[in-house]
Protein backbone atom coordinates (compact mmCIF):
# COMPACT_ATOMS: atom_id res chain seq x y z
CA UNK A 1 0.00 0.00 0.00
CA UNK A 2 1.41 3.37 -1.02
CA UNK A 3 0.57 6.76 0.49
CA UNK A 4 0.16 9.60 -1.99
CA UNK A 5 1.25 12.82 -0.35
CA UNK A 6 -0.39 16.15 -1.14
CA UNK A 7 1.41 19.07 -2.71
CA UNK A 8 2.96 20.17 0.62
CA UNK A 9 4.64 16.76 0.91
CA UNK A 10 2.65 15.55 3.90
CA UNK A 11 0.00 12.93 4.57
CA UNK A 12 -3.05 14.57 6.16
CA UNK A 13 -5.50 13.49 8.87
CA UNK A 14 -8.92 12.54 7.42
CA UNK A 15 -10.69 14.45 10.23
CA UNK A 16 -8.75 17.58 11.18
CA UNK A 17 -6.66 17.65 7.93
CA UNK A 18 -3.47 18.42 9.85
CA UNK A 19 -0.22 16.90 8.46
CA UNK A 20 0.79 13.50 9.89
CA UNK A 21 4.51 12.96 10.35
CA UNK A 22 6.00 9.96 8.54
CA UNK A 23 7.29 8.69 11.90
CA UNK A 24 3.67 8.33 13.08
CA UNK A 25 2.73 6.00 10.20
CA UNK A 26 3.29 2.31 10.90
CA UNK A 27 2.95 0.43 7.62
CA UNK A 28 3.47 -3.01 9.21
CA UNK A 29 0.62 -2.40 11.68
CA UNK A 30 -1.53 -0.76 9.01
CA UNK A 31 -2.22 2.35 11.11
CA UNK A 32 -1.27 6.00 11.52
CA UNK A 33 -1.50 8.43 14.42
CA UNK A 34 -2.69 12.03 14.15
CA UNK A 35 -1.13 13.88 17.09
CA UNK A 36 -3.28 16.97 16.47
CA UNK A 37 -6.52 15.16 17.34
CA UNK A 38 -4.84 12.18 19.09
CA UNK A 39 -6.59 9.54 16.96
CA UNK A 40 -5.47 6.36 15.24
CA UNK A 41 -6.59 5.68 11.67
CA UNK A 42 -6.42 2.66 9.42
CA UNK A 43 -3.82 3.06 6.71
CA UNK A 44 -6.48 2.63 4.03
CA UNK A 45 -8.31 5.69 5.36
CA UNK A 46 -5.09 7.70 5.32
CA UNK A 47 -4.54 6.63 1.71
CA UNK A 48 -8.05 7.84 0.81
CA UNK A 49 -7.41 11.16 2.57
CA UNK A 50 -4.05 11.61 0.82
CA UNK A 51 -5.58 10.85 -2.57
CA UNK A 52 -8.34 13.39 -1.91
CA UNK A 53 -5.78 16.10 -1.10
CA UNK A 54 -3.90 15.26 -4.28
CA UNK A 55 -7.12 15.37 -6.27
CA UNK A 56 -8.14 18.76 -4.86
CA UNK A 57 -4.70 20.18 -5.66
CA UNK A 58 -5.16 19.28 -9.34
CA UNK A 59 -7.93 21.84 -9.78
CA UNK A 60 -6.73 24.91 -7.94
CA UNK A 61 -7.23 27.13 -11.01
CA UNK A 62 -9.76 27.06 -13.83
CA UNK A 63 -12.03 24.02 -14.33
CA UNK A 64 -11.35 21.76 -17.33
CA UNK A 65 -13.26 22.29 -20.56
CA UNK A 66 -16.87 21.20 -20.24
CA UNK A 67 -17.03 21.69 -16.46
CA UNK A 68 -18.08 24.62 -14.30
CA UNK A 69 -18.53 25.87 -10.73
CA UNK A 70 -20.33 28.96 -9.44
CA UNK A 71 -21.25 30.47 -6.08
CA UNK A 72 -23.88 33.23 -5.75
CA UNK A 73 -23.39 33.50 -1.98
CA UNK A 74 -26.36 31.24 -1.25
CA UNK A 75 -26.04 28.23 -3.55
CA UNK A 76 -22.94 26.56 -4.95
CA UNK A 77 -23.41 24.86 -8.32
CA UNK A 78 -20.85 22.34 -9.61
CA UNK A 79 -21.42 20.62 -12.93
CA UNK A 80 -20.01 19.05 -16.06
CA UNK A 81 -21.21 18.15 -19.52
CA UNK A 82 -21.65 14.53 -20.60
CA UNK A 83 -20.94 15.56 -24.20
CA UNK A 84 -18.67 13.12 -26.01
CA UNK A 85 -18.49 12.87 -29.81
CA UNK A 86 -17.01 9.38 -29.72
CA UNK A 87 -19.69 8.05 -27.36
CA UNK A 88 -22.43 9.72 -29.43
CA UNK A 89 -21.22 8.06 -32.64
CA UNK A 90 -20.96 4.66 -30.96
CA UNK A 91 -24.46 4.96 -29.42
CA UNK A 92 -25.89 6.14 -32.75
CA UNK A 93 -24.61 3.17 -34.74
CA UNK A 94 -25.41 0.60 -32.06
CA UNK A 95 -28.84 2.18 -31.43
CA UNK A 96 -29.73 2.15 -35.12
CA UNK A 97 -28.65 -1.48 -35.46
CA UNK A 98 -30.51 -2.63 -32.32
CA UNK A 99 -33.70 -0.64 -32.83
CA UNK A 100 -33.76 -1.48 -36.53
CA UNK A 101 -33.99 -5.19 -35.76
CA UNK A 102 -36.42 -4.80 -32.84
CA UNK A 103 -38.69 -2.49 -34.84
CA UNK A 104 -39.39 -5.26 -37.39
CA UNK A 105 -40.84 -7.52 -34.67
CA UNK A 106 -42.65 -4.62 -32.99
CA UNK A 107 -44.35 -3.73 -36.30
CA UNK A 108 -45.60 -7.30 -36.76
CA UNK A 109 -46.92 -7.54 -33.19
CA UNK A 110 -48.49 -4.08 -33.46
CA UNK A 111 -50.24 -5.16 -36.67
CA UNK A 112 -51.62 -8.23 -34.88
CA UNK A 113 -52.75 -6.09 -31.94
CA UNK A 114 -54.62 -3.67 -34.20
CA UNK A 115 -56.22 -6.53 -36.09
CA UNK A 116 -57.52 -8.10 -32.87
CA UNK A 117 -58.93 -4.66 -31.97
CA UNK A 118 -60.85 -4.63 -35.24
CA UNK A 119 -58.75 -1.89 -36.85
CA UNK A 120 -58.36 -2.09 -40.64
CA UNK A 121 -54.67 -2.07 -41.49
CA UNK A 122 -53.24 -0.01 -44.37
CA UNK A 123 -51.94 -2.00 -47.33
CA UNK A 124 -48.34 -1.00 -46.56
CA UNK A 125 -48.51 -2.26 -42.95
CA UNK A 126 -46.70 -5.58 -42.15
CA UNK A 127 -48.89 -8.67 -42.21
CA UNK A 128 -49.76 -9.82 -38.64
CA UNK A 129 -48.56 -13.34 -39.31
CA UNK A 130 -46.16 -15.74 -37.64
CA UNK A 131 -44.82 -18.71 -39.60
CA UNK A 132 -47.32 -17.88 -42.36
CA UNK A 133 -50.39 -17.97 -40.07
CA UNK A 134 -52.29 -15.14 -38.34
CA UNK A 135 -51.04 -14.51 -34.83
CA UNK A 136 -53.48 -15.52 -32.08
CA UNK A 137 -54.42 -13.14 -29.27
CA UNK A 138 -52.47 -15.23 -26.75
CA UNK A 139 -49.36 -15.23 -28.92
CA UNK A 140 -49.72 -11.46 -29.46
CA UNK A 141 -49.77 -10.85 -25.70
CA UNK A 142 -46.81 -13.19 -25.21
CA UNK A 143 -44.81 -11.39 -27.91
CA UNK A 144 -45.41 -8.00 -26.25
CA UNK A 145 -44.10 -9.41 -22.97
CA UNK A 146 -41.15 -11.02 -24.74
CA UNK A 147 -40.23 -7.83 -26.62
CA UNK A 148 -40.56 -5.47 -23.64
CA UNK A 149 -36.94 -5.81 -22.38
CA UNK A 150 -35.60 -5.40 -25.93
CA UNK A 151 -37.70 -2.26 -26.38
CA UNK A 152 -36.44 -0.87 -23.06
CA UNK A 153 -32.83 -1.49 -24.10
CA UNK A 154 -33.52 0.34 -27.36
CA UNK A 155 -34.97 3.31 -25.46
CA UNK A 156 -31.92 3.26 -23.19
CA UNK A 157 -29.65 3.47 -26.23
CA UNK A 158 -31.59 6.47 -27.51
CA UNK A 159 -31.28 8.14 -24.09
CA UNK A 160 -27.54 7.39 -24.01
CA UNK A 161 -27.12 8.92 -27.49
CA UNK A 162 -28.98 12.10 -26.47
CA UNK A 163 -26.99 12.31 -23.23
CA UNK A 164 -23.74 12.07 -25.20
CA UNK A 165 -24.90 15.08 -27.23
CA UNK A 166 -26.56 17.32 -24.63
CA UNK A 167 -26.55 15.64 -21.21
CA UNK A 168 -25.05 17.14 -18.07
CA UNK A 169 -24.47 16.45 -14.39
CA UNK A 170 -25.01 19.24 -11.86
CA UNK A 171 -24.81 19.33 -8.07
CA UNK A 172 -26.35 22.31 -6.27
CA UNK A 173 -25.59 22.88 -2.58
CA UNK A 174 -27.13 25.40 -0.22
CA UNK A 175 -26.90 25.68 3.58
CA UNK A 176 -29.23 22.75 4.25
CA UNK A 177 -29.72 20.56 1.21
CA UNK A 178 -27.81 19.24 -1.75
CA UNK A 179 -29.27 18.09 -5.06
CA UNK A 180 -27.67 15.84 -7.67
CA UNK A 181 -29.18 16.17 -11.15
CA UNK A 182 -28.41 14.06 -14.22
CA UNK A 183 -30.26 14.68 -17.46
CA UNK A 184 -30.82 16.64 -20.64
CA UNK A 185 -31.87 20.24 -20.22
CA UNK A 186 -34.58 20.39 -17.53
CA UNK A 187 -35.48 16.71 -17.99
CA UNK A 188 -33.70 14.16 -15.86
CA UNK A 189 -33.28 12.50 -12.48
CA UNK A 190 -32.78 14.54 -9.30
CA UNK A 191 -31.72 13.14 -5.92
CA UNK A 192 -31.42 15.15 -2.70
CA UNK A 193 -29.28 14.74 0.40
CA UNK A 194 -28.74 16.45 3.76
CA UNK A 195 -25.60 18.62 3.69
CA UNK A 196 -25.20 18.43 7.49
CA UNK A 197 -25.19 14.60 7.35
CA UNK A 198 -22.27 14.62 4.88
CA UNK A 199 -19.64 11.95 5.60
CA UNK A 200 -17.56 11.53 2.46
CA UNK A 201 -17.31 12.09 -1.28
CA UNK A 202 -15.00 9.98 -3.40
CA UNK A 203 -14.27 8.43 -6.77
CA UNK A 204 -15.33 4.80 -6.72
CA UNK A 205 -15.41 1.82 -9.06
CA UNK A 206 -18.36 -0.53 -9.37
CA UNK A 207 -17.27 -3.97 -10.58
CA UNK A 208 -19.33 -6.88 -11.84
CA UNK A 209 -19.12 -9.99 -14.00
CA UNK A 210 -21.08 -10.02 -17.27
CA UNK A 211 -22.94 -12.96 -18.81
CA UNK A 212 -19.73 -14.10 -20.55
CA UNK A 213 -17.81 -14.21 -17.27
CA UNK A 214 -15.72 -11.13 -18.10
CA UNK A 215 -14.93 -8.61 -15.36
CA UNK A 216 -16.42 -5.17 -15.95
CA UNK A 217 -16.07 -1.91 -14.03
CA UNK A 218 -17.66 1.52 -14.06
CA UNK A 219 -16.23 4.62 -12.39
CA UNK A 220 -18.51 7.12 -10.69
CA UNK A 221 -18.72 9.76 -7.96
CA UNK A 222 -20.16 8.66 -4.61
CA UNK A 223 -21.56 11.02 -1.97
CA UNK A 224 -22.22 9.58 1.49
CA UNK A 225 -24.62 11.60 3.63
CA UNK A 226 -28.07 10.66 4.98
CA UNK A 227 -28.15 8.46 1.87
CA UNK A 228 -25.55 7.18 -0.59
CA UNK A 229 -25.73 8.68 -4.08
CA UNK A 230 -23.58 7.48 -6.98
CA UNK A 231 -23.50 9.39 -10.27
CA UNK A 232 -21.28 10.77 -13.03
CA UNK A 233 -20.30 7.52 -14.75
CA UNK A 234 -20.93 9.16 -18.16
CA UNK A 235 -18.47 11.99 -17.51
CA UNK A 236 -14.94 12.01 -18.88
CA UNK A 237 -12.19 11.15 -16.37
CA UNK A 238 -10.99 14.76 -16.06
CA UNK A 239 -14.50 16.17 -15.57
CA UNK A 240 -15.35 13.46 -13.04
CA UNK A 241 -12.20 14.22 -11.04
CA UNK A 242 -12.95 17.95 -11.12
CA UNK A 243 -16.52 17.52 -9.82
CA UNK A 244 -15.27 15.20 -7.05
CA UNK A 245 -12.54 17.64 -5.98
CA UNK A 246 -14.89 20.64 -5.88
CA UNK A 247 -17.55 18.70 -4.00
CA UNK A 248 -15.00 17.57 -1.41
CA UNK A 249 -13.93 21.17 -0.86
CA UNK A 250 -17.47 22.63 -0.63
CA UNK A 251 -19.12 19.84 1.39
CA UNK A 252 -16.32 19.59 3.95
CA UNK A 253 -16.73 23.31 4.68
CA UNK A 254 -20.56 23.21 4.65
CA UNK A 255 -21.11 20.09 6.80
Amino acid sequence: MRLHNSRDGATHCPDCEQPIDAADINVSEGAGLCRACNRLFRLSKLVDAADKHKLMNEFVGEPPAGAWASDDGHTVVIGASMRSFGAAVAMLFFGLFWNGIVSVFVAVVLASTLKHMGVTLPAWFPAPNMNGSPMSLGMTIFMWLFLTPFILIGLGLIAAFLSSLAGHVEVSIDRERGKVFEGIGPFGWARRFDVHAFKDVRLSDKQWTDSDGDRRSKSNITIEADKTISFGSSLSVERRRFVTAKLADVLQRAA
